[in-house]
């Protein structure tokens, strides 16, 4: 995760309670959905980069994690056999968007999904498992460092 990103972590909780493991999960995510489209070479995808800024773009990310945590929940609950990314949870947001837009978008979270996840079977940190538990990493970011 990039410390430099324009994702903030505050934007994944209002109350101290809601410092959870499982939002610091969605705002890891909404990171990794970030960086995969600033570095984004799709063609169908270049008209809606560029007629947004960094900071737009963040903001969609950071909307688009904290939208599929009921999804993700259905999962881990075991009432769906897997995470939907829902074109109507970018449509909701980007009202504008072509279907090609939307797709494009999708695949790009898909992949981001995969390698957010793929980072969390070695992590230590169990946010998954342990989705309610406090986690301490957000108010690191607020004294002003990850590891600090």
């Amino acid at each position: 995760m990039n410390d430099e990103s324009l994702v903030k972590a505050s934007w994944f909780y209002t109350f101290s309670n809601e410092k959870t493991k499982f939002n610091w999960f969605c705002y890891e995510f909404a990171c990794t959905y970030f960086e995969l489209l600033k570095g984004n070479k799709d063609k169908k995808l270049k008209k809606w980069l560029f007629a947004r800024t960094e900071l737009q773009i963040a903001e969609f990310c950071a909307y688009y994690a904290k939208r599929i945590k009921k999804s993700v929940e259905d999962r881990l609950a075991g009432m769906t056999d897997g995470t939907e990314f829902d074109e109507e949870y970018i449509a909701d947001y980007c009202h504008t968007n072509t279907h090609n837009e939307n797709m494009a978008l999708i695949m790009v979270a898909a992949k981001a999904w995969d390698e957010h996840t793929l980072f969390c079977i070695s992590c230590p940190t169990r946010c998954i498992s342990e989705r309610y538990a406090r986690c301490e990493f957000f108010d690191r970011m607020a004294r002003g460092g990850y590891f600090s």
